[in-house]
């Protein structure tokens, strides 16, 4: 017995050792990671005194581009560029960047080809399947970081809610934001902005890689958006929620979490919307409702409306593709019923520009107005939280 708990004991010391060394490093030790500093340079720290190499990936430094395959077209992704980092005193590893912009970056370190998270930075966030460290820079106000930050304004509220859909036989998951106060004022009647994700996303994907609520709150607390609430769906329809939160427990890829039917759309997302009508303070009406997304989600949006062209006042397509090929006859519906907004955000190096533009120029050429805006960069989220800023100010004016 003596021997079986001496074995038990080796074992659990084994497994928890390398947490408590990344413990032991992080916060509170006096390494500072990463450090920002007076210019907007950052400075990272690493201490790995028996490594040999320690390389930084993050999405400020040169991006690799890589080309890939989906919906039957090409598409770009910019993976996270890579830099040498050099050992100094004490085994401390060290790099820092050149001045950055306001923005939100994410990064990890490669330590002698595996990846390590900075055990000195506790921020953090999951895009797919892949955890990064996150940090923001604001160098002004009003830039992009400053959006993504929180500061000292009224703040409204992020919950996860549950609701029934008949259509699809389940209870699924919602993210859903209210304004600064929403609940001090049961009587008031607030728009809808339904915010859907992309390929491999979730209910979780918007507030947290997209800074939803930051966005929202900074937004409203200047007076350049309206007040209203931010409905963020799970559009999966065979997913009930975002790993963790899902009775199954499964693990995130492109392919598990994305959906090319329709039956989540057209058909059960009514269940959505009726949920929210009943269950929050809502402005009915097209004039106070509004639908957008990002990839897939853009695409789910323009069906939306088509599908729907009486419900939604305001469509938005970040980088998505839709072609107007044989969906002519609902496209002129969607117009006839005089939406307030139509608008196409997409990135230069985006493997969708080909068919936003298409669809941009389809509607051109048959006097439809859309608002086209076009950004530098590819499919990537640094573009789609700059969208939703800029959507966001245009809605329910």
């Amino acid at each position: 017995m003596k021997r079986i708990l001496s074995l038990t004991a080796v074992l659990m010391a084994a497994l928890v050792w390398p947490l408590a060394a990344q413990q032991a490093l992080g916060p509170g030790t006096g390494i500072v990671s990463p450090e920002i500093n007076p210019d907007h340079s950052v400075t990272f720290r690493l201490h790995a005194p028996k490594a040999v190499s320690v390389r930084l990936t993050g999405d400020f430094l040169p991006p690799q581009r890589i080309e890939y395959e989906a919906d039957g077209r090409k598409q770009v992704y910019e993976a996270p560029g890579a830099v040498d980092m050099r050992e100094g005193r004490d085994g401390i590893w060290t790099y820092t960047s050149a001045p950055l912009k306001g923005e939100l970056y994410s990064y990890s370190f490669m330590v002698d080809g595996k990846k390590w998270m900075d055990p000195s930075n506790i921020y953090q966030n999951r895009d797919i399947a892949t955890w990064t460290n996150i940090f923001t820079i604001s160098a002004e106000q009003g830039d992009a970081g400053w959006y993504y930050e929180v500061h000292d304004t009224p703040h409204g509220s992020l919950s996860h809610v549950w609701y029934d859909s008949p259509t699809l036989g389940k209870q699924r998951r919602l993210t859903v934001y209210t304004p600064a106060g929403y609940e001090d004022n049961p009587k008031a009647k607030y728009p809808v902005l339904y915010l859907l994700h992309g390929s491999g996303g979730d209910e979780d994907a918007w507030s947290d890689l997209g800074r939803t609520a930051q966005i929202l709150d900074n937004l409203i607390a200047e007076g350049k958006a309206k007040p209203m609430i931010v409905v963020m769906p799970n559009g999966v329809y065979f997913n009930q929620a975002a790993p963790g939160a899902a009775v199954n427990m499964f693990q995130p890829t492109m392919n598990n979490s994305r959906s090319q039917s329709t039956i989540e759309i057209e058909d059960s997302f009514p269940d959505v919307m009726n949920f929210i009508e009943k269950h929050y303070h809502v402005a009915k009406g097209a004039a106070n409702t509004a639908v957008a997304g990002l990839s897939m989600g853009g695409r789910q949006s323009v069906q939306l409306s088509m599908r729907y062209p009486k419900r939604f006042g305001y469509v938005g397509m970040f980088s998505g593709a839709a072609m107007p090929e044989g969906n002519e006859d609902a496209i002129a519906a969607v117009f006839a019923a005089q939406p307030k907004l139509w608008w196409i955000g997409v990135g230069k190096d985006d493997g969708v520009r080909v068919s936003s533009l298409a669809l941009k120029d389809y509607c051109d050429a048959h006097g439809y107005p859309v608002t086209y805006y076009e950004s530098d960069g590819g499919h990537i989220w640094r573009n789609w939280r700059v969208y939703l800023t800029i959507f966001a100010q245009k809605l329910f004016r």
